[in-house]
């Protein structure tokens, strides 16, 4: 899927966490210092709402179990070794649009 416009840059302003649906992705969108994020609003732990979660810096904590992932790579911060991923969008600005790309993750190498 191309990438596909959200909202204007100007909904976005610096420190915000604003939950979109869009095309049938539940996002949460932050702008942390001046940069976007874009992640799923679906705790990979339960399945539960992560957008009214906690962020702090570039992490974000599951407001249900206290769950912490890291918003630019999705790691699970509390079992990185073993624990699920929290998805995490490419995101960009083109002209006065915040853009996110819907496209299914890569598969990585076997």
């Amino acid at each position: 899927m191309p990438w596909t416009d959200l909202a204007p840059a100007a909904d976005f302003p610096e420190g915000s966490q604003r939950c979109i649906k869009h095309a049938d992705h539940p996002l949460v969108v932050m702008n942390v210092n001046g940069t976007l994020h874009a992640v799923a609003n679906v705790c990979p732990h339960a399945g539960l709402p992560l957008g009214e979660g906690e962020r702090r810096g570039l992490t974000l904590t599951c407001p249900y179990h206290g769950y912490t992932y890291s918003i630019k790579d999705g790691r699970d911060l509390d079992d990185p070794e073993f624990g699920q991923p929290l998805r995490v969008y490419p995101v960009r600005i083109e002209g006065d649009a915040v853009q996110v790309d819907l496209a299914p993750p890569a598969e990585p190498d076997a």
